[in-house]
């Protein structure tokens, strides 16, 4: 039986006709809306609930007397500071850094005509109030951590520190080992970062492992990790004001010297051991690490060893002569710290990390990653954008301050829910609308119609 094939692709002369007809009678479509002789005002475009309307709302609570006093009267009105600062804040947790970019979102974009009041102000007034607004930014993270301790209740019992390096603003192709030719960014450092290089900067910070609060933050231009707990705990003191408890952190901060001025600072440190310290070792009666034979361990010998000085350490007197020298399991080995080090720091580090005071504590240190997912997952922020390592410090604390934000916003609307259940299941489905206070009702419909903001 043969088919015919064009047969198949025919269309009934009947939708032929209806087509060659033209548009059905009554079709009709969205007219262009009609401009009003009043303009209308910012707020118009934004829900009531808002994420901005609660941005603005905070920014409009921080204390920027010190900022405001750099004013002079003289040129042209200026913009409200408080405006800029909660469109640039708004912009950091949008993915917008760049000026030209916050320009054209303050022209064409509610939210932030809303955050500016209708106001467009053009890129050189970002740029000029970024910095000015610089040297405040720690008193600004100073104020948002005294917001903490009262809404999210912050103890600052424990602290986890970790960092991530974030590119500059500049190619990494310029400025090999090999090559001569320097950064177009001079202080940033060529780095390298999960197996691959970059020319950039090391952004560490300091959280609390129970409300995930950034307590300090700061940038630094050094690769290594080891000597930086000091002075992120520094950060934290001044952003903070006062040192935590106990500091938490990787293997890359376990280095003698840093776990020594850590102590100093009355701060107790569970950094995770690295290899090299056996369980052989012990401590005598004048607080000095010995082998299993009684012999202290003195240092012998220090050698290079990938860009830095290792002190090496063995037995006083060797090992040759030891009664215990056939069963002994350190027979022969050594201890290496980092030049100026004492092996006996690592030694009370490895018993905290072990001790059931501190126990998971690796497990609580990894909710210091989740700030730096939200940073360059969420909000777009892997490579700084402006040059030189006083305005990349500047520009990392503005995304502090915005993350921090979230997070006190965040709060807010978690107690409003947690307030509304309890409510709701004390309440039988009868009387529920009648007892409910209407406020109350309202205030927690807006937040929940706008309860994904972008802390995500």
């Amino acid at each position: 039986m043969e088919v015919d094939q064009g047969a198949l692709f025919d269309v009934p002369s009947t939708e032929v006709e209806a087509v060659s007809r033209g548009p059905r009678r009554g079709l009709k479509f969205r007219e262009p809306l009609s401009f009003d002789l009043i303009p209308r005002l910012p707020s118009d475009g934004v829900p009531s609930g808002h994420f901005v309307c609660r941005l603005a709302e905070a920014v409009a609570g921080l204390d920027l007397t010190g900022l405001l006093r750099t004013y002079r009267f003289k040129g042209g009105y200026g913009y409200e500071p408080r405006h800029l600062l909660a469109v640039v804040v708004f912009g950091m947790t949008d993915g917008v850094r760049d000026p030209r970019d916050l320009e054209e979102h303050c022209r064409y974009d509610a939210r932030y005509r809303y955050l500016t009041g209708g106001h467009v102000p053009d890129e050189c007034t970002f740029e000029r109030f970024i910095e000015r607004v610089a040297p405040f930014l720690e008193d600004l993270l100073r104020q948002l951590n005294g917001q903490a301790k009262v809404k999210l209740n912050l103890k600052l019992n424990e602290v986890a520190i970790d960092g991530t390096k974030v590119a500059s603003n500049s190619s990494w192709w310029k400025y090999r080992k090999e090559s001569e030719e320097l950064p177009s960014d001079p202080d940033a450092r060529l780095m390298n970062s999960h197996g691959r290089s970059l020319v950039g900067y090391n952004a560490q910070i300091a959280i609390d492992t129970t409300t995930d609060f950034i307590v300090g933050a700061d940038v630094f231009s050094a690769q290594a990790d080891w000597h930086l707990a000091p002075e992120i705990l520094k950060c934290v003191k001044d952003q903070a004001g006062e040192l935590p408890a106990c500091a938490i952190a990787d293997s890359g901060y376990e280095a003698p010297e840093a776990i020594k001025k850590v102590g100093e600072m009355g701060v107790d440190t569970v950094f995770q051991p690295r290899d090299g310290l056996p369980e052989c070792l012990h401590l005598n009666e004048l607080g000095d690490l010995v082998c299993p034979a009684g012999r202290q361990l003195i240092q012998i010998s220090v050698k290079p060893n990938h860009g830095r000085m290792l002190a090496n350490f063995r037995p006083e007197g060797g090992c040759r002569d030891c009664s215990l020298s056939k069963t002994c399991p350190f027979k022969g080995e050594r201890i290496q710290v980092t030049e100026g080090g004492d092996p006996v720091e690592k030694y009370h580090n490895k018993a905290r990390y072990e001790s059931e005071a501190y126990k998971g504590a690796m497990i609580r240190r990894r909710r210091v990653e989740i700030p730096f997912a939200q940073m360059k997952f969420h909000d777009g922020f892997n490579r700084f954008r402006r040059r030189g390592l006083k305005k990349v410090r500047a520009e990392f604390q503005l995304w502090v301050i915005s993350y921090n934000i979230r997070k006190l916003l965040g709060a807010v609307c978690a107690l409003f829910e947690r307030i509304w259940k309890a409510s709701a299941t004390q309440l039988t489905k009868k009387d529920r609308p009648s007892s409910v206070h209407p406020s109350l009702l309202q205030l927690f419909a807006s937040m929940r119609f706008q309860k994904a903001f972008p802390c995500r």
